[in-house]
């Protein structure tokens, strides 16, 4: 009965998918590298393996990130477009198999440095709001603006903040289809066992206490947790933000 239902939130998810595709010429796939993102992204793909696939990194993401996006970028030839606010592209994510495109610095490092001089602490932990702005919802911006409609990965059961999204949103002209959004944690990672999706390396750690990562985001924000937890209390612990959003599904993006 469990697998005719995973069954079921497949082809709904793959119904949507194709509708979004059907009615949206300028359609992109929003991929974070989490788990969420790489079941859209192979959605999307089965329906249109041309479709623009777009990636906000930061320069606070694990090592691991960047070597996961070059590697399953390579191995599901994704041909990703990357936007980083920074000066130049770390060697990692260097080469001509990544279209890196960099956007100013000039405000986040300003904002920061200020931050730090007034706080004593890095601008992640003392207004991470601003943080995530400057490093995430900007970006996303510049990514989407070209776009009529994006595909994310958002799930109503990840989080307290998640609970009533839809599976299509409108918001400044601008649309955003949710197709897996019934997916359950074990839905995802049933789904990605099945394609043979390799995970994210942070999945698979373990800590002696028993908490493991369950959302992944900028390394100093993403803290292990129990699986007695929503999936995204181990986000921005010890902050306002904890269990929030980094701002680009809340926010007007265009």
């Amino acid at each position: 009965m469990e697998e005719i239902k995973m069954n079921e939130k497949v082809e709904h998810a793959k119904k949507i998918v194709e509708k979004a595709i059907k009615e949206h010429k300028r359609i992109g796939v929003a991929c974070s590298f989490g788990k969420d993102s790489m079941v859209v992204v192979h959605l999307a793909r089965q329906v249109d393996p041309s479709i623009e696939i777009f990636s906000i990194m930061t320069r606070y993401k694990p090592n691991e990130t960047f070597e996961y996006l070059r590697e399953m970028n390579r191995e599901m030839n994704l041909g990703l477009k990357v936007y980083l606010v920074a000066d130049s592209i770390p060697e990692v994510l260097q080469g001509n198999d990544l279209n890196v495109e960099l956007l100013p610095p000039e405000e986040f490092n300003r904002v920061s440095t200020e931050s730090k001089a007034r706080t004593g602490k890095e601008i992640y932990e003392a207004s991470p709001d601003e943080c995530c702005r400057l490093l995430k919802v900007d970006p996303t911006k510049a990514a989407v603006k070209d776009l009529d409609a994006w595909i994310c990965g958002l799930r109503n059961t990840e989080g307290r903040t998640r609970k009533n999204y839809r599976e299509i949103e409108e918001k400044g002209g601008l649309i955003k289809v949710n197709p897996i959004l019934e997916f359950t944690e074990q839905d995802v990672l049933q789904y990605l066992k099945d394609n043979n999706i390799k995970l994210h390396p942070w999945y698979s750690k373990e800590f002696p206490d028993g908490r493991r990562y369950r959302s992944l985001g900028c390394g100093p924000c993403t803290n292990p947790i129990f699986d007695s937890q929503l999936e995204r209390d181990g986000r921005w612990q010890n902050t306002s933000k904890c269990g929030g959003e980094c701002g680009i599904h809340t926010q007007q993006l265009k």
